[in-house]
């Protein structure tokens, strides 16, 4: 059977239902999540943007000259553009994402935006042990880029985990890296629940997925989208919550939910910048810079290997 197949099985058995949040990103859900990028209340893209542009020069000469910039979990591009065009005399950008269509289709597109570097797509689930191919850890000065809030998905144990591999497996010294900020409960929520509902549609594509890949028969309407943030853990917390009591079958395999059981699909935890600071020193890195906006949603940081 698919990793896919087994993660769902394993998750839904468990006395509280979660979803892995890698399985949100096929062609189809990667898409959605462009979408989400352009809303109105989903402040972090267009934050981030603005320090990315703002300090541009800053920021590339932290990175230095002839860089090589590995982007696991690639985006639509608008965020490596910026920071590539700024550089001096990049080698090679590596973007990576767990869909074969989708990365190559942004390749494609980042080709003809940025036609003095060259670019390697490259098929990579950032969760596995798997490490960057050996002729391009070889090349100098190896930057990773991780923007967004992505680093946020991880636990924080998971998250120390990640950073340790980026030395390990992509043997980057150097981490450009998107860190969102705690903030007020109404301005967390409503990002996660946005008015048009595409938050939904991306939370909802997990279900999808699974009624196409995995001989599923779920109701997508039975499904209710819902997203809270938990102050304790300082998380926004995203959630499936079932409309009815139902029964759903997987293959051969059989679920009862009852009415308003929850699947947890996705967290996303929101730091301080003394909370991330220690975070990534117990995994090996220091901060050497942090760039903020100035209503403090929203930072950029500059990691060195210690």
């Amino acid at each position: 059977m698919s990793e896919f197949f087994n993660h769902v099985i394993e998750g839904l058995s468990k006395k509280d239902k979660k979803l892995n949040p890698k399985w949100f990103y096929d062609y189809e859900g990667s898409k959605i999540f462009e979408q989400i990028t352009k809303l109105d209340e989903y402040y972090i893209t267009r934050t981030e943007i603005d320090i990315l542009k703002k300090n541009q020069d800053e920021i590339s000469k932290c990175i230095g000259e002839h860089a090589t910039i590995i982007e696991p979990g690639a985006g639509a591009g608008e965020k490596i553009k910026i920071l590539i065009k700024s550089l001096k005399k990049p080698e090679l950008y590596v973007p990576s994402d767990i869909s074969k269509t989708y990365i190559r289709d942004i390749a494609t597109k980042l080709e003809k935006a940025l036609p003095n570097i060259k670019i390697e797509p490259w098929v990579f689930d950032f969760q596995s042990n798997e490490k960057i191919p050996s002729h391009i850890y070889q090349k100098k000065n190896l930057t990773t880029f991780f923007p967004g809030s992505t680093i946020g998905n991880f636990e924080p144990l998971d998250a120390i985990n990640f950073l340790k591999k980026v030395k390990n497996q992509f043997y980057s010294d150097k981490i450009i890296i998107g860190v969102d900020l705690i903030k007020e409960k109404k301005i967390l929520e409503r990002a996660y629940n946005d008015a048009l509902g595409v938050t939904s549609k991306f939370n909802k594509n997990i279900l999808k997925r699974m009624n196409k890949e995995l001989n599923a028969d779920l109701n997508l309407d039975f499904f209710k989208h819902d997203a809270i943030f938990n102050k304790k853990k300082s998380r926004i917390e995203m959630r499936l919550i079932s409309q009815k009591k139902q029964h759903i079958n997987i293959g051969q395999t059989s679920f009862l939910f009852q009415d308003q059981e929850i699947i947890h699909t996705e967290n996303s935890y929101k730091y301080s910048l003394d909370m991330f600071k220690n975070l990534a020193k117990d995994a090996g890195w220091s901060v050497a810079k942090i760039w903020v906006d100035k209503n403090k949603l929203f930072s950029v940081q500059f990691l060195i290997h210690q």
